[in-house]
């Protein structure tokens, strides 16, 4: 989709904010403020979900190296050897948890019977970069190393989540993408900050628009550029702007989700288009008209599609690994 011009927002979203009293978008705030606007947010989620059911079990452990916790979800019922992944939430390298998104891991690991570790990690800027990424990077391994504990097959491993943990996700499959026993088989990565601003190649410099989602819901370009200084880092990083990683072209099979009416829609363009040019198997769904993050509220049909599709493509890369 051209970046010069966006499509409108989604009737079903306009309805939406109507019904919650209008449009909301993160402010840049002090950290403590934001993170508990950040909380109210799933906090006014959780009565719209439905409970849990026994279709999904769950272990809270502790990753041995970070001392951060791990929540391991696993199918009831489940035959042989399961595929594993590692769920990393969202928040913005500052916000978020493992429990906010525990509704989205339980539907993955049930609808992709997959045996799925969401993690907790450190978080900015108590715990600036590279900390949050060394303990996913931990739960990653550790997933690795006691999969087959709990009915896991550590040969088929694959990373997902959105927005930081979309950015995380691509700079955990980018760290071991040339490491023959760590290399996932496959990652699923969402609304991901795919580069630092001042760091795109010109290519991609000399598209970037993020003024065109000044009316952004949800996240907006202030609080992004606030989080990025909380995270604090270095510009050219790797594993930060993830564009610039010379492994790049070693990464496993991926699907790539961007909503047009996100403000980081434009660096998901560019990772995507980044996979195309190096040769990586990438498929890329737009969302069009939805924002930031939209599959968090049961209430929406398009959520539902979301994750019906999240879960399509993920077995699709089971069932080809």
């Amino acid at each position: 989709m051209a970046t010069s011009e966006l499509p409108p927002f989604d009737p079903e979203w306009l309805m939406a904010e109507q019904m919650t009293g209008g449009r909301m978008t993160l402010p840049a705030e002090p950290v403590e403020q934001a993170r508990a606007r950040f909380d109210a947010l799933y906090n006014n989620i959780r009565p719209l979900l439905p409970p849990p059911t026994d279709a999904v079990t769950t272990t809270d452990l502790e990753v041995p190296i970070s001392k951060q916790k791990i929540r391991i979800y696993k199918p009831a019922n489940a035959a042989g050897p399961l595929p594993v992944g590692l769920y990393i939430h969202s928040g913005g390298w500052y916000a978020g948890s493992v429990d906010h998104e525990d509704f989205l891991a339980r539907n993955i690991a049930e609808n992709s019977q997959m045996l799925l570790y969401s993690a907790e990690y450190r978080l900015a800027p108590e715990n600036p970069y590279p900390t949050g990424l060394d303990d996913v990077c931990n739960a990653y391994q550790y997933m690795h190393e006691t999969a087959t504990n709990h009915g896991g097959d550590p040969t088929k491993k694959f990373i997902m989540g959105g927005s930081a943990g979309g950015s995380l996700t691509a700079a955990v499959a980018l760290k071991y993408a040339t490491n023959p026993e760590l290399k996932a088989v496959g990652f699923c990565t969402f609304c991901l900050s795919s580069c630092e601003p001042s760091a795109l190649p010109e290519a991609y410099k000399s598209r970037y628009t993020p003024e065109l989602y000044s009316d952004a819901p949800m996240i907006g370009n202030d609080i992004m550029r606030q989080a990025r200084e909380w995270y604090a880092a270095p510009a050219t990083d790797p594993l930060n702007s993830v564009l610039l990683h010379s492994d790049f072209k070693y990464l496993p099979p991926c699907y790539i989700a961007a909503p047009t009416k996100d403000p980081t829609h434009q660096e998901t363009l560019f990772f995507y288009e980044e996979c195309k040019k190096q040769g990586v198997k990438a498929e890329l769904v737009e969302w069009v008209g939805m924002p930031h993050f939209f599959w968090t509220l049961p209430m929406l049909q398009k959520s539902q599609d979301f994750m019906r599709v999240w879960n399509e493509k993920l077995r699709a890369m089971i069932a080809s690994s």
